[in-house]
């Protein structure tokens, strides 16, 4: 609080006190009052209105000052009235309740929308279980009925599954925290899972695959990570060059990480656009070609990594398009 704004918003205060001063002052001197009872009835007067003002002043500027500092301090700035003390001046109290009250009707609209949400998401897991069963027969039907259609039809399960997999871990990303579990793992035995899963499509497309120093071990969830190798390699065989497709999946240790790099040779991201990868929805002007990109895979893994405790990065180098996942090496959190 500024002392020329609280002057200028007593401005008419003081204007006041003025013109009654100069009229008691013009009685005083036509009445003949003696200039010493003049004298003491002004002094009285000025102390007594310009005390007031001072007064009114500090206990304005200290408790203002007090809820500005406290307000830089907060993290979380609706959680303010919760950390003020009332005020002891009549007005500071009426905006210290209107404060409390406008903070639990902000609470109270907050949880009602996180109340949905809360239903939202179990809503959207429930039916991602109910599904997986429609799916599991209709691939088994398909695989129990050999046709020149059957493994493009079988392609487009998977995919379809793929996607339900993707919402199923969206709707969970929010509250990874409470389910995972740090071991130890080799990287060899994740991505060779994941692979298993798409190996169909690697030999439908004739697609080369290169694994190479993946007998090294880590620190991490094996569930969330084997998803977020699943949806960088659905991107490389997606993107990856039509002709003569090339995957590759190599790991190198350092002295405090071990990093994983997920190689195709598709047609990558523009230059200008590399540092939007892991937003949210963005599919790059590239992706845009793809009616089935969402722009969400990278987005995913990104929070997944930075909820891990993993580091991710994409970037270009020549022809090939270079996903990294670095792991950290400690046992922080290891389960037993």
């Amino acid at each position: 609080m500024k002392t020329i704004e609280f002057i200028k918003e007593k401005f008419l205060l003081l204007v006041a006190a003025i013109l009654v001063y100069l009229a008691m002052l013009s009685f005083m001197l036509i009445t003949k009052i003696q200039i010493e009872i003049v004298l003491v009835i002004t002094f009285l007067f000025w102390s007594y209105t310009l005390g007031s003002f001072v007064v009114e002043y500090m206990r304005r500027k200290n408790t203002y000052d007090e809820w500005m500092m406290t307000m830089e301090k907060l993290d979380q700035k609706y959680l303010l009235s919760e950390c003020m003390e009332e005020p002891n001046f009549l007005d500071g109290k009426i905006l210290y309740e209107l404060l409390k009250e406008c903070d639990k009707s902000m609470l109270d609209h907050v949880n009602e929308y996180k109340y949905r949400q809360l239903d939202y998401k179990e809503y959207i897991e429930m039916w991602v279980h109910e599904i997986k069963t429609p799916l599991a027969a209709a691939k088994l039907i398909l695989e129990n009925n050999p046709s020149p259609v059957r493994d493009s039809l079988l392609e487009e399960v998977n995919k379809v599954e793929d996607y339900v997999e993707q919402a199923l871990f969206y709707a969970r990303s929010s509250t990874l925290e409470k389910d995972y579990i740090i071991k130890k793992f080799t990287l060899e035995e994740m991505v060779n899972k994941v692979i298993r899963k798409h190996s169909k499509i690697f030999i439908m497309r004739g697609i080369g695959l290169k694994l190479e120093n993946l007998d090294l071990n880590v620190y991490t969830d094996n569930k969330w990570v084997e998803f977020i190798l699943d949806q960088i390699l659905v991107n490389a065989l997606k993107y990856c060059d039509a002709s003569q497709p090339q995957i590759e999946i190599c790991a190198c240790q350092y002295a405090n990480s071990v990093l994983l790099e997920i190689k195709d040779n598709g047609s990558g991201v523009a230059d200008n656009e590399i540092s939007r990868v892991f937003d949210r929805g963005f599919t790059g002007s590239r992706g845009r070609k793809q009616e089935a990109s969402t722009g969400l895979g990278l987005y995913l893994c990104k929070q997944l990594c930075n909820k891990l405790n993993l580091g991710i990065d994409f970037r270009m180098s020549g022809h090939q398009t270079i996903v990294g996942i670095t792991f950290p090496l400690n046992t922080y959190n290891l389960a037993d």
